[in-house]
């Protein structure tokens, strides 16, 4: 005998449900079907998955001790990226990928250090004040070898940095060697927001601006932009971009930068996979700063990836004078991409090279006037002594770069 819907749900059936699972249903075919429409997993594909999947089952179930299928999980995502040997490529947890949005707001949370990019171990290279690492007596020259228990003297760079920063209030334990003392140090920290102001600008003697770009992240251009129509409007004659530390960002807000200074001219050329070869990035011709105002570049060893492509696009076009020391030569493109389950992987999707047919990947840029090369350490420094020495030798040529700056920008005022 049929039953009425209200009878139905008095007597526990599921019939009000019936509808919007039939549609749900119907949905999840859909789905298929245009998945299966657009691609189709060869045999040898479908097979790889089925195994993948009967071995996760038969560890997780059968070896001798319970394991948890997460763990398991995220181990074959890293090993699989692995084995791509692409050092820019990584896989991300789901906590990570959060920061990555973080990050590219300009915000995030660490401990306060900067690590040697030319350094194939996370070598400290600089310990920021008044920051966790600060407090703890983290010293330059300190070499981490472990976060949170894993061993990480192998890992990319990019991936060691994930693995420090995390969420405001959080604890992460690091392992440290001390060279100098020839010390292992086990050290707990609270992740602290970490204020490194992204865009810094003033007006120095004799109508010379100067323009600090620490990151490129979201906004960053249209900050610059404000920056250098306020430069403008208080009589800046001449402009000093500063690019020393900025660890790089967005490679669209770093063409957009290229645009304010560049009337025409390939600023950009990207070598991806496939047949067709991506057409190179020119100028727009939306150029804020006069082509008649001098202009010169700062960079160091610690300028990378994007501020490299501003550096290199200004340099090619001589449009500036770039000075400083050799920057650290990252030649590659990477996207995120978000997983379904909220993980996510970093992973390089083509090289580029600069304008006039540059290639930086490994390289870096040499500038045109080299000027502020750090001396090594010399040897019977402690911990300490090392690091004060290090602070000074960098204040020192940073003031003798700048110095160089100003002084190049002064004469080609005068050449006029």
């Amino acid at each position: 005998m049929p039953t009425d819907p209200e009878t139905a749900r008095r007597q526990g059936r599921p019939y009000s449900y019936l509808p919007v699972l039939t549609w749900a249903l119907l949905g999840l075919l859909f789905i298929w079907f245009v998945l299966w429409l657009f691609y189709r997993p060869s045999a040898e594909e479908r097979l790889q998955v089925a195994a993948f999947a009967e071995a996760l089952r038969l560890i997780a179930e059968d070896y001798v001790e319970e394991v948890d299928r997460d763990s398991l999980y995220r181990a074959a995502m890293r090993g699989m990226v692995a084995g791509l040997e692409d050092k820019y490529s990584f896989y991300l947890t789901a906590a990570q990928m959060r920061r990555v949005g973080e990050e590219t707001k300009g915000e995030f949370a660490g401990i306060g250090v900067m690590l040697n990019p030319l350094s194939r171990k996370p070598l400290i290279d600089e310990v920021l004040p008044n920051g966790p690492a600060a407090r703890a007596d983290i010293e330059p020259g300190d070499i981490i070898t472990h976060v949170d228990g894993e061993d990480v003297t192998a890992l990319p760079l990019d991936r060691v940095v994930f693995m420090i920063r995390g969420e405001v209030g959080t604890e992460v334990t690091l392992q440290l060697l001390r060279q100098a003392a020839g010390q292992t140090l086990s050290v707990k920290l609270v992740r602290e927001v970490i204020s490194i102001p992204n865009i810094e600008w003033e007006m120095l003697e004799g109508g010379i601006g100067l323009l600090r770009l620490g990151a490129f992240d979201r906004g960053s251009a249209e900050e610059a932009a404000r920056a250098l129509a306020e430069l403008e409007g208080e009589g800046a004659r001449g402009l000093i971009l500063d690019l020393r530390g900025n660890r790089g960002g967005l490679v669209t807000q770093a063409v957009l930068l290229c645009d304010m200074f560049l009337s025409e001219g390939q600023i950009l050329g990207l070598q991806s996979r496939g047949q067709s070869p991506n057409p190179p990035i020119h100028a727009k011709d939306k150029v804020v700063v006069d082509d008649t105002m001098p202009v010169v570049v700062l960079v160091d060893r610690w300028t990378a990836s994007a501020a490299e492509i501003v550096a290199g696009a200004l340099q090619a076009h001589r449009r500036a004078t770039v000075a400083g020391t050799r920057t650290v030569g990252k030649g590659a493109v990477t996207n995120v991409v978000t997983l379904p389950d909220h993980s996510g992987l970093i992973v390089t999707v083509s090289h580029y090279e600069l304008a006039g047919g540059m290639v930086i990947e490994g390289v870096g840029i040499e500038p045109d006037v080299l000027v502020g090369e750090l001396p090594p350490v010399p040897e019977g420094l402690d911990g300490r002594e090392a690091r004060e020495w290090v602070l000074k030798q960098r204040d020192q040529a940073r003031k003798e770069q700048l110095e160089e700056a100003v002084r190049i920008v002064k004469g080609k005022l005068n050449e006029r």
